[in-house]
């Protein structure tokens, strides 16, 4: 208990520093970019999607932007949501089991807003893993905001197991974020056929991510 205590306060001081080290020790490929740029500048809110076990790419190459970003109540969230905190996310807490009708409330206030921006993991916080649930969709169907997919890896990682697989960027190699094109779901939109699109759309750019990464030199 007294080890576990510890580690959560270390994940807690040492977060932000292990992120900047972690990724500023590698070169960056940025592809697509311009797919949330574009949104934004046309005025549109959106919902940036990425399958949990990527979340350390988004988390990072957004930060200090005054985004949101939805995080559960256990206690890996509360390291993840302090961290998101100290390098300038907005957190939402809530998840499908806890918090989620709170959550969703906050998420449907900030996107009513224009050039706002959620990052959402749609299989988190849980799994079942690269399935997505529905709430990214009912948002974007509540708000008119695109839904952007989003992925990364590295050429060098760590492949921390858990219900998924948590990829982390080791130094000294290339780590490449990927976005996707917007989706448009709006009220007359079939939630189910949204979510399959949106599951092959994620496996899409997590798969260019996985090709694009590759250290050539």
């Amino acid at each position: 208990m007294i080890l576990k205590r510890l580690l959560f306060f270390m994940g807690i001081l040492l977060g932000k520093l292990v992120l900047d080290v972690l990724f500023g020790l590698n070169r960056v490929k940025i592809v697509n970019e311009h797919f949330l740029i574009d949104s934004l500048d046309a005025g549109k809110s959106v919902i940036v999607c990425c399958w949990h076990g990527r979340l350390i790419f988004p988390f990072y190459l957004l930060r200090n932007k005054g985004y949101y970003s939805v995080a559960g109540l256990h206690e890996d969230a509360e390291i993840i949501s302090r961290v998101g905190e100290q390098i300038g996310w907005r957190m939402i807490r809530g998840s499908s089991t806890h918090g989620g009708r709170k959550a969703y409330r906050k998420m449907v206030d900030v996107l009513s807003s224009s050039k706002s921006v959620v990052g959402i993991t749609p299989d988190g916080p849980k799994g079942p893993k690269q399935k997505v649930k529905l709430g990214a969709i009912r948002t974007a169907m509540q708000t008119g905001a695109f839904i952007i997919p989003m992925s990364g890896q590295a050429s060098r990682r760590w492949e921390i197991k858990n219900w998924d697989i948590i990829v982390v960027p080791k130094p000294l190699g290339i780590v490449t974020f990927v976005f996707g094109e917007p989706m448009n779901v709006n009220r007359n939109s079939d939630p189910e056929e949204s979510c399959r699109k949106l599951e092959v759309e994620l496996n899409r750019v997590q798969d260019l991510a996985d090709a694009t990464a590759v250290d050539k030199s």
